[in-house]
């Protein structure tokens, strides 16, 4: 893994080298050829292939000394056996030893001279293509393709197997297992899939071959071993969720390898939906800085009775640090307005200790570390004086003043917006040296308590100056995101390796921080689409706070929000958007109780039982002489639901029975193709509750409901998407297929997944298999299907 970290951090473990023991019974090259080509083979089967065989074609070699014996097989066949496919001795003599790192008796592997061995193959294998025809050279690139997708199919099914062997679905028999595969198959396993990684990435940017994440070639977060070390090691559930759910391989191991500062935090409460050790609720004094002054010094207080009269008259107090002769720190207070106009804006988060719930003060060592970092900033850009706001000095926490500190969270967006710039304070980039290259800082933030709060979304995004406390000073990270940008597209595979690290950063930066080339309105606002897709794995301390944090960062009107009581928040943040966050309609979770909003998630957020959508490319309105054209997606005038305009499927039963089918999935015939779906819970991955909803939708078709689906895109091509499941408000088919009105009234029913990965019907010889993790397709003699789908083009429905 060395060729992922910088040259001075040094790997938090090795993975040895295993030689087998030479004993009469050891398995055969052709014994294990056969054992890669049987789950080649099995996972060609598809849902023909029982769970049991999937386990057993591994379990009968990992009894013993056969398990050495696999491991063994494993490193020469998919770590050195991939370097020998893709490099060639003729090409790097010696090669096999450059891997290896000899200590004493011990032999470990090592990927350090792996960036040079692939600048040296760049520059060898495009002199053989120069000298090859096109036909030539088609071949050689397919035959590469075809080796590391064969890996692949071998690497992710060992995955499999090693994720059941740690988890509870083996446990009659899990003790005895994991003394047979925790350390030396899943250590083989985690070298072999850490190489196939970043040979799949260099052959990508040399040859051209796709290597998106999720495709054949890419193996995406499957380390289980690494993920049960990380658990044994304490590591917060919610942060090994966020990195084996959205990383890749590769960002997956340097996040690892980093570590961070939150492994000193209990998080024996903490889940995969939610980091408890980060939300703090009551902190009844402020905490100083680790380290510094063992906690003597005294707090700072916010000069609150100045602040007060700025607040009551409508006005943002900002504050100025003042250093006096003998070295304290005081606050003094000015209005946001006067001479004192430009403030930096301190986003944190709580869990480091610059809150407070019984005062407005600070901890003078943690006003110090801002003082200086304030100071830095106004030396290098040369500005006289710079004030600071920041929500625990700023915003009053005695309750006497509850209205000015309504009056407060309802300016935050505009606070925050047009601050001179928007400094972070984590404990994670603390550890930030100046010069940390963009990738380090990427993944420090990524893992940061401060990026998994609510509220520090707005924070983070709406600026257009965004910077980050390091160790001794800060770093702008718009200029080093630009900076990477630059560098994205080098030619120089030696640097791929790194590059496949900035382009995640970038990606998550650009995602999860709305920093550039973001989509943004052009009223300055955040788009609501991408922002309640971007908080969607945030959490809070406060629950009830979700919809004010949503409508205070698309710079809406939060009085009437805040005002509201907590179980209609939600419903009062969707009527004062001026369009409806599409996604919305999609967006898995329990739904709003509320006449004409039936169709809303009650939350969108993970922590809250939601989880928003992917954003929606939306038809426009044709008709209307608005500037710029507004997609449909609006709460109907008179209350009555939601009109969105999108296209969809009519499902109707045919005189042909279904085939063997069950409750867990629905098949229908469309366009010449074979099409699934099943119901999906309100809860999104309760399967048993799932499963009944699928037997409640049969029963639906079955007493001749007229029940549509309405997709969120037109394009069919996607493997997996969650879809809305609704009934037409009518009695005949004409007012389903030709409605002279300006929409179709339907009611929603539930969500469900659509797999549109779908094959030919032709002569009806085939059947869906959807509920397949890969959504493959195998083939009968008979149909399965007893429903056909008649496709709807876009049209304005009104969804209650």
């Amino acid at each position: 893994m060395e060729h992922l970290l910088p040259h001075d951090l040094t790997p938090p473990f090795r993975v040895p080298y295993i030689c087998p023991p030479k004993d009469s019974e050891a398995p055969t090259t052709n014994e294990y050829q056969a054992l890669f080509a049987g789950v080649r083979a099995l996972q060609s089967r598809g849902a023909s292939a029982t769970m049991q065989e999937h386990y057993e074609i591994w379990l009968k070699h990992c009894r013993g000394p056969r398990m050495v014996h696999l491991c063994f097989a494993l490193l020469n066949k998919f770590f050195f056996g991939q370097l020998g496919c893709l490099f060639g001795e003729e090409a790097n003599p010696g090669m096999v030893e450059d891997f290896c790192l000899f200590q004493g008796k011990d032999v470990y592997l090592t990927t350090a001279s792996l960036p040079w061995h692939l600048s040296e193959w760049q520059k060898y294998i495009k002199n053989v293509l120069q000298g090859e025809s096109d036909e030539e050279r088609k071949i050689r690139i397919n035959t590469i393709y075809a080796t590391l997708e064969s890996n692949a199919i071998v690497l992710r099914h060992l995955s499999w197997f090693l994720d059941y062997t740690y988890s509870d679905l083996m446990s009659a028999v899990r003790t005895k297992m994991q003394q047979r595969t925790d350390e030396p198959l899943g250590m083989a396993h985690f070298a072999c899939v850490v190489l196939h990684q970043a040979l799949v990435q260099a052959c990508g940017r040399v040859l051209g071959v796709e290597v998106r994440a999720g495709n054949a070639l890419s193996l995406r977060s499957e380390l289980p071993w690494l993920k049960r070390r990380m658990q044994i090691e304490g590591w917060c559930p919610y942060t090994i969720w966020k990195l084996y759910t959205v990383s890749n391989v590769d960002e997956l191991v340097y996040g690892y390898c980093l570590g961070t500062k939150r492994l000193q935090q209990d998080h024996s409460r903490c889940t995969e939906a939610v980091c408890a050790a980060n939300n703090v609720v009551n902190q009844d004094s402020p905490m100083h800085v680790p380290g510094e002054g063992d906690g003597d010094c005294m707090d700072v207080h916010a000069p609150v009775l100045t602040m007060l009269p700025i607040m009551a008259d409508g006005g943002v107090p900002v504050l100025q640090i003042y250093k006096a002769e003998t070295g304290r720190l005081s606050l003094v207070a000015h209005k946001l307005g006067d001479e004192h106009a430009e403030y930096v804006a301190v986003s944190h988060a709580w869990v480091d200790g610059l809150g407070c719930t019984r005062m407005n003060s600070i901890a003078h060592c943690q006003l110090e570390r801002i003082a200086n970092r304030v100071a830095a900033l106004q030396l290098k850009e040369q500005h006289a004086t710079l004030c600071i706001w920041m929500d625990t000095l700023c915003v009053p926490v005695n309750h006497t003043f509850r209205h000015l500190r309504d009056l407060q969270v309802q300016r935050m967006h505009q606070i925050y917006k047009n601050a001179y710039a928007v400094m972070v304070l984590d404990a994670d980039t603390l550890t930030l040296h100046p010069d940390a290259p963009f990738e380090e800082i990427g993944m420090r933030l990524y893992m940061s308590a401060w990026s998994s709060r609510l509220w520090t979304y707005q924070e983070g995004s709406l600026n257009s100056r965004l910077l980050v406390m390091n160790k001794e000073s800060y770093i702008d990270l718009d200029f080093r995101i630009n900076q990477a940008r630059d560098h994205e597209y080098a030619d120089t595979t030696q640097m791929a390796l790194s590059h496949n690290l900035i382009d995640g950063m970038l990606r998550w930066a650009v995602f999860s921080l709305g920093r550039a080339y973001i989509h943004v309105p052009t009223d300055g606002s955040l788009d609501a689409q991408h922002t309640i897709h971007a908080i969607r794995d945030r959490t809070s301390s406060r629950p009830d706070s979700e919809a004010i944090i949503i409508g205070s960062a698309l710079a809406l009107d939060v009085k009437s929000i805040l005002e509201a009581p907590s179980e209609q928040r939600m419903a009062t943040l969707i009527g004062a958007m001026p369009r409806v966050a599409a996604n919305m309609l999609f967006s898995p979770g329990p739904r709003l109780t509320t006449p004409g909003l039936r169709w809303s998630p009650r939350s969108v957020i993970r922590s809250q039982g939601g989880y928003a959508a992917n954003p929606l490319r939306l038809k426009m309105f044709p008709d209307r002489g608005d500037v710029a054209a507004q997609p449909i997606c609006e709460l109907d005038q008179e209350g009555r639901g939601l009109l969105i305009s999108l296209p969809a499927v009519r499902l109707r039963q045919t005189n042909r029975p279904p085939r063997g089918l069950d409750f867990n999935t629905i098949s229908f015939e469309m366009l010449g193709r074979l099409y699934a779906f099943d119901g999906l819970d309100a809860e999104f991955d309760n399967k048993d509750k799932s499963a009944l909803c699928t037997k409640e939708i049969i029963a639906m078709l079955d007493r001749g409901k007229n029940m549509v689906i309405i997709l969120p895109e037109s394009d069919l091509s996607y493997r997996l998407y969650t879809v809305a499941l609704v009934e037409v408000l009518g009695e005949t088919e004409e007012q389903i297929l030709v409605c002279a009105q300006e929409f179709t009234q339907v009611k929603f029913l539930m969500l469900v997944n659509f797999n549109a990965n779908s094959g030919s019907v032709g002569n009806l010889d085939s059947k869906s298999t959807a509920g397949l993790s890969d959504g493959s397709i195998s083939h009968t003699s008979e149909p399965r299907s007893g429903y056909v789908g008649d496709w709807l083009e876009c049209r304005t429905w009104l969804v209650n």
